[in-house]
């Protein structure tokens, strides 16, 4: 088996099978390329024929020299196949009001589209709180300092598929990278029964949520690789920005060497996100 690159940066095949497993990506990520790379490593690890099609939202205006080789290699919003699923990833916007983001209008088009056909969609950091926002009227508020480290769940829902493989105990610890500078806020939020919090954390809130329409939001990056989080406090601290040492990433008393704790707990989750995409591509079969 296979991920066959349809689009993107990072091309790897052109030709998918036709019993493959068709995801789309809007990559809203600075870095492009890296995170296509952190992606398809995490779906090479699979059994399935996946197929990524590379979205970019076409109201966006590029501030940088990528701006054409994106056009060149992403589709275009405006050129929405019917997938089997999405993942929409964050943004470097989260400090900006939703509203004030160039391409919020077709985002929202985007998400409400996708929740209405109850297609599999996996939203994940701002991406996660701009779609909860659309959907659910959550709000989100600034940290005080930036969120940044690898946190586990110490509330695990059982009963979600998502959870298939993790346990609140050493063996089956679901561990997610944390990068953000706000926070979920659900005074707002009038329709509870429609959302649940699948894994949490007391210390930082909502690792996973998901709805009944086929929605999961994820609060974190769980695509991030092994130097992700050091390269980003990296470059923060080059900048001047005060900012904290990534919690329970670097292995005790270092500041260079990882501890690569969340790569297996990632794998587990992206395989049964997988896996609903797949059972539900073929009931839609039937």
């Amino acid at each position: 088996m296979a991920v066959f690159v349809q689009n993107g940066l990072a091309r790897k095949a052109s030709i998918a099978p036709t019993d493959s497993l068709r995801i789309g990506l809007i990559n809203l990520m600075p870095n492009k390329q890296e995170t296509e790379e952190q992606f398809l490593s995490i779906f090479d690890e699979f059994t399935e024929n996946i197929a990524v099609y590379f979205y970019y939202p076409a109201t966006h205006h590029f501030k940088n020299k990528q701006a054409q080789a994106i056009k060149d290699n992403y589709l275009s919003l405006t050129e929405q196949a019917r997938l089997d699923g999405w993942i929409v990833t964050g943004a470097p916007v989260e400090q900006m009001p939703f509203e004030k983001v160039d391409y919020w209008a077709e985002l929202q088009q985007c998400i409400s589209r996708l929740e209405q056909q109850k297609i599999p969609a996996l939203y994940e950091c701002w991406a996660a709180q701009a779609a909860l926002h659309i959907l659910y009227g959550v709000d989100k508020k600034q940290r005080l300092t930036k969120l940044s480290g690898i946190y586990p769940a110490d509330e695990v829902d059982q009963g979600s598929a998502l959870t298939r493989g993790f346990r609140v105990s050493a063996g089956g610890l679901l561990r997610m990278p944390q990068s953000r500078q706000t926070d979920l806020v659900f005074s707002n939020y009038q329709k509870q029964e429609k959302l649940t919090v699948v894994a949490a954390t007391a210390t930082v809130g909502p690792l996973i949520l998901e709805d009944k329409c086929g929605g999961v939001f994820v609060t974190g990056h769980p695509e991030y690789s092994r130097e992700t989080l050091d390269q980003e406090y990296q470059r923060d601290l080059s900048r001047g920005f005060k900012v904290n040492k990534p919690q329970n990433y670097y292995h005790t008393n270092s500041n260079k060497e990882v501890d690569y704790s969340w790569r297996d707990c990632s794998l587990q989750f992206y395989s049964n996100w997988l896996t609903q995409v797949a059972k539900k591509k073929a009931v839609n079969s039937l």
